[in-house]
């Protein structure tokens, strides 16, 4: 079977509309669900243009990550824009490129999006479920409780970071249950310029999401580059932006990237609390 069943490309799923107000603060641009692939991990990007609030709580039955990155290339670690969030009875106040961990139960929402200086990337993957489903709830775990469920920057607790060619990349961030107890592995970097090297071929014992999404919100659709991504012995190549779904076990990469007019956003995680490649932690 070919493997482009793994990879959900701009247009391919169709995205479902979230009661935010006013409805255009999102432009979408790549969904990946049991529609596509069964049993994958849902996830959708979009990009967050203008301020928009939403005053409901809800819960899901999946672990949840929440991710916003500022798309100024000068300055990556500033989000140009301030995000409440309140999960259970703490609020969360983001100015910073950041992810969020919301675990499967907890009461979260009461969002509002304020100060848009510049256009945030925001991604919303569920670790555990293929559909995105949201059931009504009520705060009651005590203030404090998730004080502190989100991470910045790209900083291992180990300070080990992977190799990578000179000026190929700006990392983003990183989190994983070393750095916040309970939570998945993920990682975030932009790819600035082409590369034709690593990673190389390996599996994980987690189910793997893995992202490569284009930075132009007026045409999110677009990649601005082209990408070359292994499985087994076979390449796809993509030139829109793309979710892929790598079950566990399933023989992957190199990342190849022949073309690139502009950078692009690459992500990777699972429903792992560490990273590791082949059974072992290593880069």
């Amino acid at each position: 079977m070919s493997i482009s069943k793994y990879f959900a490309l701009a247009g391919m799923v169709n995205s479902e509309d979230v009661a935010i107000d006013p409805a255009d603060a999102h432009v979408r641009s790549v969904r990946m669900d049991g529609s596509f692939y069964k049993g994958c991990m849902f996830g959708e990007v979009c990009w967050i243009v203008k301020p928009f609030s939403r005053d409901d709580f809800f819960r899901h039955r999946s672990d949840e990550l929440l991710v916003f990155i500022g798309s100024d290339m000068d300055d990556p670690e500033n989000l140009n824009a301030e995000v409440e969030l309140w999960i259970e009875n703490d609020k969360l106040v983001l100015n910073r490129t950041s992810i969020v961990f919301v675990p499967a139960g907890a009461a979260h929402g009461r969002i509002e999006v304020k100060n848009v200086k510049k256009p945030v990337f925001h991604y919303t993957c569920h670790l555990n479920t293929d559909t995105y489903e949201e059931l009504p709830a009520q705060a009651t775990a005590p203030k404090g409780t998730y004080a502190g469920s989100w991470v910045e920057k790209y900083a291992p607790v180990d300070g080990r970071l992977p190799s990578a060619p000179e000026g190929f990349l700006t990392r983003l961030l990183w989190i994983d249950s070393k750095k916040l107890p309970g939570a998945p592995y993920m990682e975030a970097v932009w790819f600035k310029t082409k590369n034709d090297t690593g990673p190389e071929a390996h599996t994980h014992d987690f189910d793997e999401f893995i992202g490569f999404i284009g930075t132009d919100p007026e045409h999110p659709e677009e990649l601005g580059a082209e990408v070359q991504f292994y499985i087994g012995d076979e390449y796809f190549s993509m030139t829109k932006s793309c979710l892929v779904y790598i079950p566990r076990g399933v023989r992957h990469s190199p990342i190849l990237v022949p073309k690139l007019e502009r950078p692009i956003i690459h992500f990777s995680g699972g429903n792992g609390g560490d990273y590791k490649r082949d059974g072992s932690e290593q880069f």
